[in-house]
């Protein structure tokens, strides 16, 4: 639908500015009467390009967190939906968002409910839609807004903390590529120049190996750049179907090292976002299918969303998921004793906060065992390379001096 810009004057004789979707200039004045605006000047926008990179398309969660918090702070102080979106619209530094909060004014303001505009826009995230209309049939939105924010102010630092910790490996990782992709295209070809003008002399087979190597990389780098886009593109689209998820979800889960950490960040997430809904009095049922959305991960989702027929023949989810092999024992003792004393919430919260620390201990533990890793792997292959390069030298040497 085609967006225009316009000018128009409150009752108050305010000049006010903004931009609408309609369909054409009529119906661009028809919603700004509807809102008692009178229109001054409309002019359509120019088109702009709709192509967007998947990951600019998103907001970060530090900014829906602020969004949330402000939006509380606001509702707390008795003022109504619409004035605090538009408080929080103009408050707003992110773009982005600026531009989704004005659309959701404008939904709102024609009869939508909050969670209705919200949930139009893809940009928000499914779980803080679904709370919004808790919020908003419980009228306790400012309640719900504020536990909202603070959800999204861990789950933010929690992945900073990963990012921060793996940037160092990532890095190191690179420069080592660099080094030796540096050694077999510039270096060792001058070595192999060298070597063409003895044929006699012997030149052992790891050598040989390297030569080969280092001829497919300059002569077949097209190739191999064709080969390479087309396994990703294979794997990203095999990743994106169900079978696919399932399957490189379960490899994460079980890759060495790695594998114990992500699966603590992926219990820890469970644990918050299942007392989090708990606290906000949002069904059981409905809980655990939001969880197996929001955990992030295809085999814990499954096992989560299989557990529906069973909560309702009258089963606990402690019970549920003390049967399964893939949730750690604690946290399904925890679980049960919350059940039981009827404070899951706040075991559930500190749970949470228990494994928010064990993952910033694997972390540290797994970056310190990552760096020796790269730096001995890194010296075997240059040290391979060199040696490739100095035995045939030596060879030659010994050849010339026999003679």
């Amino acid at each position: 639908m085609p967006l225009y810009e316009y000018e128009a004057k409150t009752l108050n004789g305010e000049t006010l500015k903004g931009t609408v979707e309609a369909g054409d200039e009529t119906a661009v004045i028809d919603i700004l009467r509807q809102r008692n605006y009178y229109p001054v000047n409309i002019k359509l926008c120019r088109e702009e390009l709709n192509i967007e990179l998947s990951f600019l398309n998103r907001i970060k969660l530090k900014d829906i967190a602020i969004f949330c918090r402000q939006f509380s702070f606001i509702l707390t102080a008795g003022i109504n939906i619409l004035k605090a979106l538009e408080l929080v619209k103009e408050q707003t530094e992110n773009k982005r968002l600026k531009k989704i909060l004005e659309k959701t004014f404008e939904d709102v303001q024609r009869g939508k409910t909050l969670s209705e505009a919200m949930g139009s826009h893809k940009h928000f995230p499914d779980m803080l839609v679904n709370m919004v209309a808790v919020g908003e049939t419980s009228g306790t939105l400012d309640t719900v807004m504020m536990r909202m924010a603070a959800y999204y102010d861990k789950e933010h630092k929690q992945r900073q903390k990963v990012k921060q910790a793996l940037t160092y490996p990532a890095v190191v990782s690179v420069f080592a590529f660099v080094v030796v992709l540096v050694l077999v295209v510039k270096v060792l070809p001058i070595f192999t120049s060298m070597f063409e003008q003895f044929p006699n002399a012997v030149i052992p087979v790891q050598t040989r190996i390297i030569m080969g190597i280092s001829n497919v990389i300059i002569e077949k780098w097209w190739l191999i750049i064709i080969i390479t886009a087309a396994l990703v593109s294979t794997i990203k689209f095999y990743s994106k179907t169900e079978e696919g998820a399932y399957f490189f979800d379960n490899i994460k889960i079980k890759f060495p090292a790695f594998g114990k950490m992500y699966s603590k960040v992926v219990v820890s997430r469970f644990a918050r976002t299942f007392g989090m809904l708990t606290a906000s009095g949002v069904p059981l049922i409905q809980s655990v299918s939001i969880c197996a959305d929001v955990v992030g991960n295809k085999v814990y989702g499954k096992v989560l969303k299989d557990m529906r027929a069973e909560l309702e023949k009258g089963l606990s989810v402690g019970q549920i998921l003390q049967k399964e092999k893939l949730f750690p024992s604690m946290i399904t003792q925890m679980i049960i004793i919350g059940e039981e004393s009827g404070t899951l919430e706040d075991i559930l919260d500190k749970t949470a906060d228990y494994y928010d620390g064990e993952i910033e201990t694997a972390t540290a533990q797994l970056t310190s065992m990552l760096e020796p890793v790269i730096v001995i792997f890194l010296s075997i292959v240059v040290g391979f390379i060199v040696v490739s390069i100095i035995m045939p030298i030596f060879e030659m040497y010994n050849t010339i001096g026999l003679q």
